[in-house]
């Protein structure tokens, strides 16, 4: 328990007569990414607010950093810096205004919020446009500017909720390499996403999340190999005969798995019937279709 920064069993939150988290346990160690992953209505944004202390459980257990997310609500709150995903920065501000008045707020003096803050908004592309109202800023790089608040603060625990949403490619590959820095030098952040490429590429431990449940916990790696293929074909629909392995229908295409063994005489059997649009490993969203029941079948 002392080197876990969350921890939770059988965590429950009941809206009425809807569970939006029915039975999660789960924990995620110090000085590691840990993702929530899922689709919407999983289950992400409940359990992020409930570890947050801004929403009471309606069944189980959860400590943050040793703390229980109930009694010790106020002390959680003085340690973790946390992201909603509805989350907006004031657009009157400006980038360097909204962190160093985010910092001052939370107890820096202004020389020290002041040179963190040029620290973050340089690390996170934006120290050009410091002074420039939010207003004026795409939504991109408002919520990089949502990030660089919650980094800059320097907490125990990091909580974001979906924070790359809305973000082009590059500024989230500039988001990713920022989490993974302040990782290797100490931090330790939670984080929620639907973007299965994005869990892959930063989490140390993902937790798969399906209607409110814990599907599986893991490193990508370990998570992949749970899967009993190694590699996904596309191909066309049309001429294409029942074949005797896992299968997931697309509309006008099917995607075959196979195991590592079989990939080459299946390909070049389908090759000569029907067209072969790609060829590639399987990833975590071919995990998380299998591991939660929403995956490949049994052709025929």
């Amino acid at each position: 328990m002392a080197m876990l920064s969350v921890y939770a069993v059988d965590l429950g939150k009941r809206y009425g007569k809807v569970w939006g988290l029915r039975s999660a346990t789960f924990s995620f160690r110090k000085g590691e990414v840990g993702v929530l992953l899922g689709p919407n209505g999983a289950g992400k944004t409940t359990t992020v607010k409930i570890l947050a202390t801004l929403l009471k459980p309606s069944k189980g257990e959860a400590t943050v950093l040793g703390y229980d997310v109930v009694r010790d609500y106020k002390r959680i709150r003085k340690l973790i810096s946390y992201m909603p995903q509805e989350g907006a920065v004031d657009r009157n501000w400006t980038p360097l205004e909204a962190v160093m008045w985010f910092l001052v707020a939370r107890g820096w003096s202004l020389g020290d919020a002041k040179q963190e803050a040029k620290a973050w908004l340089e690390r996170l592309g934006l120290w050009d446009r410091r002074n420039d109202v939010c207003w004026k800023l795409s939504g991109g790089q408002q919520r990089r500017v949502l990030v660089a608040m919650c980094l800059a603060a320097s907490s125990e625990l990091i909580m974001l909720d979906e924070p790359t949403v809305g973000l082009d490619a590059e500024s989230r590959y500039e988001v990713w390499k920022v989490l993974r820095s302040t990782v290797r030098e100490g931090a330790t952040v939670l984080m929620t996403t639907h973007n299965m490429e994005e869990a892959e590429m930063l989490a140390d431990s993902v937790v798969l999340l399906r209607e409110g449940t814990v599907a599986a916990q893991g490193s990508p790696k370990e998570l992949l190999a749970k899967l009993p293929y190694d590699y996904k074909i596309v191909v066309e629909n049309s001429g294409l005969e029942a074949l005797p392995y896992k299968t997931l229908n697309v509309g006008d295409r099917s995607v075959v798995y196979v195991r590592e063994d079989e990939l080459e005489q299946l390909v070049a059997e389908l090759s000569a019937k029907v067209k072969v649009f790609s060829v590639k490993p399987v990833g975590l969203e071919d995990a998380y279709l299998y591991l939660t029941g929403g995956g490949a079948r049994d052709a025929g």
